[in-house]
């Protein structure tokens, strides 16, 4: 914990990096102004310490030691004047946790917050997010922030204590967001959307075509789904399915060896070459080079004498 609280006499911008794709920490130390260039991954920086001006296209906030900033994919943004700044940044693929459906679509309304459209709209009143955490709540974040550095450090990116720690800091975040931001950016999942999502869920697990107009009613009516679930996730029922589908075979892609001809056919693609297609859509970028860019390979396990 000892790099998070001890001043560091920072004489010039520098950079640490701990863990690779599909989840990465940075440590940004700074005393000169410094450009975000904006990218296609939502991100999460913590201000460990000092006191800085963040400027975005639609204005120019003051942000101080314990603040969050969540950055929605496409925003550019600067760090300004800062005062021995110490920003923690994390960066995630979104399609890496798509195993945690049961966490993620049953978690408060603000966990949305951590992903993009595959899951939820993003709230779109503001450009980024920017919240306090305070006492107990801002110990608790810079713990899990200290162990993921360390668990991503031991190249443990792919084990399920990464995810857990991932997902229990976006909790953690959320609860902060809750207590101490001003606004309102919950979506509230009704239950004919709940519905429909553990609908589409069963069908790409069993490998099956999704139909919307076949979908189970459930008690209710197919226009209320409908609307409900554009109002909710921002794409249709069949878009958010096509989707879906591609991100499980990301996952797979991600974690594993598999031949994409094999995690294909397991998803119920009628050939490589509409899997193909589909996943460039989504990715712009082919299977084979989606797992060069930010696959690592299958966790070995180990087997004790």
């Amino acid at each position: 914990m000892g790099m998070f609280f001890k001043r560091s006499g920072i004489a010039e911008n520098r950079i640490e990096n701990s863990g690779r794709w599909p989840v990465r920490l940075t440590h940004f130390y700074l005393v000169d102004d410094y450009e975000f260039p904006a990218t296609n991954f939502p991100e999460i920086f913590f201000v460990q310490e000092g006191n800085l001006l963040h400027e975005t296209e639609v204005g120019t906030q003051a942000v101080r030691e314990g603040s969050v900033m969540m950055v929605n994919p496409g925003v550019r943004h600067t760090v300004k004047q800062p005062e021995e700044v110490v920003l923690t940044r994390l960066r995630y693929l979104p399609e890496w946790l798509s195993q945690e459906y049961e966490i993620i679509v049953n978690s408060p309304d603000l966990f949305s917050l951590f992903f993009d459209q595959s899951w939820f709209r993003y709230p779109r009143e503001e450009h980024f997010q920017v919240f306090s955490t305070r006492g107990e709540g801002n110990t608790r974040v810079r713990a899990e922030l200290d162990f993921l550095w360390e668990l991503l450090r031991n190249k443990r990116a792919l084990e399920p204590i990464t995810r857990v720690s991932v997902l229990k800091l976006m909790m953690l975040l959320t609860d902060e967001h809750q207590r101490f931001w001003r606004g309102v950016s919950e979506i509230d999942i009704l239950p004919e959307v709940k519905h429909a999502l553990d609908h589409i869920e069963v069908t790409i697990r069993r490998a099956a075509p999704f139909e919307a107009a076949k979908i189970a009613r459930g008690g209710f009516e197919k226009r209320a789904i409908d609307e409900a679930f554009y109002e909710t996730i921002g794409l249709s029922l069949e878009e958010y399915a096509r989707r879906r589908r591609v991100f499980h075979a990301a996952c797979r892609l991600l974690a594993s060896d598999e031949e994409p001809r094999n995690i294909s056919k397991d998803l119920g693609y009628p050939a490589i070459a509409d899997f193909r297609k589909e996943f460039e859509s989504v990715f712009d970028i082919q299977p084979a080079v989606y797992r060069e860019k930010f696959g690592t390979g299958p966790v070995k396990e180990i087997v004790e004498a």
